[in-house]
């Protein structure tokens, strides 16, 4: 996430961050845009949301950095703090209902096909705009199972559901996944 930046460097970035640096906020941003956004993508159902999203997230990022001790990665805890937002921003915006990277998806399937099948065939990006049409909830759940790797019962409680009502909305993202996987590989 943070390229060539040493540890050290991002320490002062953190710690200029806390004393509300205009530059180094900027410089925080820039360090980490793409990643930050890569997440909200899969949270939102398009580009515009998702920008919606990271404004949101960098806001959580930047008035909580007081929060983030120094244990662990400083790319983990954005990554967790993005999550958070881009949840709180479909529970806001009512497009949450009672709800690895993209290229390892496509490298390993994820249960979504068969081995060797039509995932192989199609892109990151198309991908993307496929898990981006899956519903809300449905697609918050697949994402916080696949790729924040939560076990159904954080999901639930995170998403105020049933462990079974996370466990359905998982099976049909990757129903409706393979569904429009073999559609557009056909």
């Amino acid at each position: 996430m943070f390229g060539q930046t040493t540890e050290d460097e991002l320490r002062q970035i953190v710690a200029d961050c806390r004393a509300e640096k205009r530059r180094a906020q900027h410089k925080l941003f820039k360090l980490s845009y793409g990643d930050v956004m890569a997440v909200c993508m899969r949270y939102a159902k398009d580009e515009e949301e998702a920008q919606d999203m990271l404004s949101e997230s960098f806001i959580k990022i930047f008035s909580n950095l007081d929060k983030y001790d120094g244990q662990g990665s400083l790319a983990a805890w954005m990554k967790r703090v993005t999550v958070n937002a881009a949840i709180d921003y479909q529970r806001k915006y009512k497009t949450l209902t009672p709800m690895a990277d993209i290229e390892e998806m496509v490298e390993t399937g994820l249960g979504l096909v068969d081995e060797n099948t039509a995932i192989s065939k199609i892109g990151t990006d198309e991908l993307l705009t496929l898990i981006q049409k899956l519903p809300p909830t449905s697609r918050s759940v697949f994402n916080l199972y696949v790729f924040e790797e939560l076990p159904h019962s954080e999901i639930a409680k995170l998403l105020d559901m049933k462990e079974g009502t996370s466990h359905w909305h998982l099976n049909f993202a990757r129903t409706k996944l393979k569904e429009m996987i073999n559609e557009i590989t056909r």
